[in-house]
């Protein structure tokens, strides 16, 4: 951990540079196990300063991991959270803008770690069979507390072993789950029950991260990804390869066009998770968290919303091109062919491998974003709202990205207001310092595009 591979990478912040270029964030992984090495300075630091776990007798313990024989850090204790934090300025240094917290369970290769291996929690000995379901918890915050202090930047970290309260210091996935439909099947009420219990920034590996996966797999996995809030295609070394273009120009084709859809909705997500960090909502939603009283969503599992203005049912079964889609109350409408539909009853919808059954509900209005291959390759100076008819209230918010300066007021606030036919849109709260200069609205009636600088401005659509 913390070191570089230089046979491999012979420059790496040279690497690094050229990659932020292009659009790359980097994003490293690491693993707790610490290998145990004489002479290795993160291993000789923390035996000099009794930062790893011990055995009952105060020996070291010692397992194996990735690199071997390994120790692990006693991350309940906050001198070494604050230990493993500074390491992270080994990362930051050559441009690194994340950090994958893995193997964290822990995970270890001679059998699990005995009960009885002496940790600390805070101030007091303890020992694993009371810390094991909180170490990746911990681990993820000494390494979000790292990352803060280094750049001041907004952290971001992805962990495999989490627990209640971990969204306020990391994104999660499901796992090493396996490339077949079951486990894509299983993704939906993961992601959804993983959400309802706080883990908001959530995803799973898209087709599969065991065994070989299929054209059509991947491309049915890739229209739930989609629309989870962790977006990632990942796989283990021993498959196929599981880039989109080893599987022929329909699947490549299918793929450009999910991950386009992605960047447009961009602003919509990043509403939810700015609505999110004030009430608690989860991004991606079961229905019957909206819909408590409808039966009929009480145990669906293949359909879920994100927000509460899209509601997203993909296939899920093998050799399928239709889907039963279930809409509840009130009036939705199909994003693909613009059709309104009446809710509260089911119907068979045509879903061809590129076509991801989509509907938003009546008044929504959602904002959007040019098409581009990375966030910050295009300056937004426009406003752009899809406004679907009926009434409804939104509030899109406008910051740096980046810092935290948002909560210190750095940030626009937008309040959208549709009713009937009018749309009605002011700057309800100015902090940041790049207003829009235009507004761009698409109806089902057509596109308006107009001078916009936060004043209250009303179209008729």
């Amino acid at each position: 951990m913390f070191t570089w591979n230089r046979e491999r990478f012979d420059d790496p912040k040279k690497m690094t540079d050229d990659l932020s270029k292009d659009g790359f964030k980097i994003v490293t992984i690491i693993d707790p196990g610490v290998k145990q090495e004489k002479g290795y300075p993160i291993y000789d630091e923390g035996i000099q300063k009794k930062y790893f776990a011990k055995m009952p007798d105060g020996k070291t313990y010692v397992n194996a991991v990735w690199p071997g024989d390994a120790v692990y850090p006693d991350f309940g204790n906050p001198e070494v959270r604050s230990w493993w934090g500074n390491q992270q300025k080994f990362l930051t240094d050559l441009g690194v803008r994340g950090v994958w917290n893995d193997m964290n369970e822990p995970a270890s290769f001679r059998g699990e770690l005995p009960q009885d291996v002496v940790f600390t929690d805070e101030d007091q000995v303890t020992d694993h069979a009371r810390m094991h379901n909180v170490y990746g918890q911990l681990m993820s915050k000494a390494t979000y507390e790292g990352l803060k202090k280094q750049d001041a930047l907004r952290p971001f970290v992805i962990t495999r072993a989490c627990y209640a309260g971990a969204q306020k210091y990391t994104t999660a996935w499901t796992g090493d789950n396996q490339s077949i439909w079951a486990h894509l099947q299983m993704a939906i009420p993961q992601l959804c029950n993983l959400s309802l219990s706080g883990m908001s920034f959530v995803g799973t590996d898209i087709g599969g991260f065991g065994s070989d996966t299929t054209p059509e797999l991947l491309t049915r996995w890739l229209q739930v990804g989609c629309f989870s809030p962790l977006f990632r295609n990942h796989s283990t070394l021993d498959c196929i390869r599981q880039e989109p273009w080893c599987f022929g120009q329909t699947v490549l084709d299918i793929y450009r066009k999910y991950v386009q859809l992605r960047y447009r909705f961009i602003p919509y997500y990043y509403d939810l998770f700015f609505s999110g960090e004030k009430s608690g909502l989860p991004v991606l939603r079961p229905l019957v968290l909206h819909y408590q009283h409808d039966e009929n969503v009480k145990n669906l599992n293949d359909e879920f919303l994100v927000g509460d203005s899209l509601l997203v049912s993909p296939v899920t079964e093998q050799g399928a091109v239709r889907k039963l889609v279930y809409l509840p109350e009130g009036t939705w409408f199909d994003y693909w062919t613009h059709e309104a539909i009446e809710g509260g009853s089911a119907f068979i919808r045509e879903a061809p491998l590129d076509t991801c059954p989509l509907y938003v509900k009546a008044g929504s209005i959602l904002p959007v974003w040019p098409v581009q291959d990375h966030v910050g390759q295009i300056e937004i100076d426009t406003l752009e709202l899809n406004v679907y008819p009926g009434s409804g209230v939104y509030h899109h918010y406008q910051d740096d990205g980046e810092s935290f300066a948002y909560r210190d007021g750095a940030y626009n606030e937008y309040l959208c207001t549709l009713k009937d036919d009018l749309l009605t849109v002011e700057c309800i709260h100015s902090g940041y310092e790049r207003p829009y200069k235009f507004l761009c609205v698409h109806s089902l009636n057509g596109t308006q595009k107009v001078p916009f600088h936060g004043e209250k401005i009303q179209l008729k659509l």
